[in-house]
């Protein structure tokens, strides 16, 4: 006979210590004991063993949804599974559904490489950061447009490269959680991220691609008293060797070469992540000999203004160009030029001139696609590297030459 919600009320508490089964058939009971508790069983056998599901407890679970869970398991059952290990998967999903939050699983990806750069590594801290609100929130209790509206309080702000950035970081975040089986596929919402915010406005490194200008500028960077000597001296290099700013401010003397008139940076401190070879002109070798006259024995070519056991600031060649008038955006600038625009012009006169671009770009360090082509233009760019930068620190030096018109095909395509 079949279960009622009167029959079940109606039926007296058994004596303490004591249990009872109420059957509803089919392997489903309520079992009632002596201190009033009454809670839905299965009974059930699989692989030749009694098993036993519990539904929770009467009158939080009715009998009908006792009933259905009953049908359900019997489902599970003729399938050849075993619905108690179905239960215990499911709840230890549960569990590490609700440990496995943004901010543990964020931190986790921190700490993936630890071969990073400090500087990367402080940008991805720092996104990190500003998904903070995250930080306590399972993963796929997080949906595709909170992202969204989180990174979109950034773009209002006319920070559109943060925004992006945030959204690329929670991407990786949760690709990192698929790959570790933390989550699945299907539970990541930044997957649908492609598209929801307004594209970067894109702006070039500024930089001067007029020789007659780029001389001029020249000119007032070899000149004396508008910064500090050591931001001077540094400026003068950037100029000669086509390196990333970065590079350059943070060079150590260790990695310097006078008598073979060489530089090589360290991999770990280049952008691509592979030391990267820098013949020195003639013109180099004289300003980092100068250079070594100031800095002495420290660690640093350009040691900092107020720290000789730092390097120079990020800011300081900037800074230095902003007071000879080449102040990034400004209107009443004589033009407009940053550090890094130095490989701008490099780049721009070089092949005006007639050089190779494969060699330019080898003396750039910008990627090569092909690992083959890589290690081939490594190996053999040396010598060309070479002349080509000589080139261009002799080609500085014409077109500092006040009123002569340059032509710049001359000096560099005799070499």
């Amino acid at each position: 006979m079949l279960l009622t919600t009167a029959r079940i009320k109606a039926e007296p508490v058994p004596a303490l210590g004591r249990i009872k089964k109420l059957a509803d058939g089919d392997g489903l009971y309520l079992l009632c004991t002596g201190n009033g508790r009454r809670a839905w069983r299965f009974k059930f056998r699989y692989a030749g063993k009694e098993n036993s599901l519990s539904f929770g407890p009467f009158p939080d679970v009715p009998i009908e949804v006792a009933r259905e869970r009953a049908k359900e398991a019997r489902a599970t059952l003729r399938r050849g599974e075993n619905p108690a290990a179905i239960k215990r998967e499911a709840r230890e999903a549960t569990i590490t559904d609700q440990l496995m939050t943004f901010g543990r699983v964020g931190v986790e990806y921190l700490r993936l490489d630890p071969t990073k750069a400090a500087k990367t590594q402080k940008k991805h801290v720092w996104l990190y950061e500003c998904l903070r609100k995250f930080h306590s929130r399972p993963l796929s209790s997080i949906q595709t447009v909170e992202i969204v509206q989180a990174c979109r309080v950034f773009e209002l702000q006319g920070k559109r490269e943060t925004a992006h950035r945030m959204a690329a970081f929670a991407a990786r975040v949760y690709r990192y959680a698929v790959q570790s089986g933390y989550i699945k596929h299907e539970q990541n919402p930044a997957r649908d991220l492609a598209g929801a915010l307004k594209p970067i406005v894109v702006t070039s490194r500024e930089g001067i691609t007029d020789p007659a200008k780029f001389g001029e500028l020249m000119r007032y960077i070899d000149g004396d008293d508008y910064s500090f000597l050591p931001v001077r001296n540094a400026l003068r290099l950037l100029a000669r060797t086509a390196v990333r700013p970065g590079e350059l401010r943070a060079a150590e003397w260790s990695e310097i070469n006078l008598a073979a008139a060489e530089w090589t940076i360290p991999a770990l401190r280049t952008k691509m992540r592979k030391p990267h070879w820098v013949p020195l002109s003639t013109q180099a070798v004289a300003i980092l000999k100068a250079q070594r006259e100031i800095s002495g024995d420290e660690r640093y070519v350009f040691p900092g203004n107020r720290s000789v056991k730092r390097p120079m600031s990020d800011g300081a060649m900037g800074a230095a160009l902003a007071m000879l008038g080449y102040k990034k955006g400004a209107w009443n600038t004589i033009d407009a030029q940053q550090p890094h625009g130095m490989r701008v012009s490099f780049s721009s006169l070089m092949n005006g001139a007639g050089a190779d671009p494969k060699i330019i770009e080898a003396c750039l360090a910008h990627g090569q696609p092909d690992r083959v082509a890589a290690v081939y233009n490594r190996a053999l760019y040396k010598p060309e590297r070479r002349a080509l930068l000589q080139a261009w620190a002799d080609y500085i030096e014409e077109l500092k030459a006040p009123r002569r018109t340059h032509t710049r095909s001359t000096s560099i395509n005799r070499r």
